[in-house]
């Protein structure tokens, strides 16, 4: 597959339920694996975006399953260990920085 057809992809979206029970959005942007485990960062969708508005980043390990009809599927549980999401934070900043760079 070369870059075009990542691009004209469909996001992958995932929501997730707040406390207060309301569905929230979010796009994932990339995958790596760490230790043996593979890992999500994810960006909040939002409407509209104003200029200097920060979107809500998380990272979530991801848990994949199959299921008995022989179904797969993938479980996004967001990572609560601060160290550990800032290293991986710091992982997809320096892998999305490369692909930049790749893409001038």
């Amino acid at each position: 597959m070369d870059k075009n057809e990542l691009n004209s992809m469909e996001p992958d979206i995932i929501d997730f339920e707040d406390e207060d029970g309301n569905t929230i959005s979010f796009e994932v942007i990339d995958y790596v694996f760490y230790n043996g485990d593979e890992y999500a960062l994810l960006v909040e969708m939002t409407e509209e975006e104003e200029d200097g508005d920060k979107q809500e980043c998380i990272v979530c390990r991801v848990v994949a399953e199959t299921e008995a009809d022989n179904e797969e599927t993938e479980t996004f549980i967001p990572v609560e260990d601060e160290t550990l999401a800032q290293k991986l934070v710091d992982i997809f900043n320096t892998k999305l920085a490369d692909e930049e760079k790749e893409d001038e």
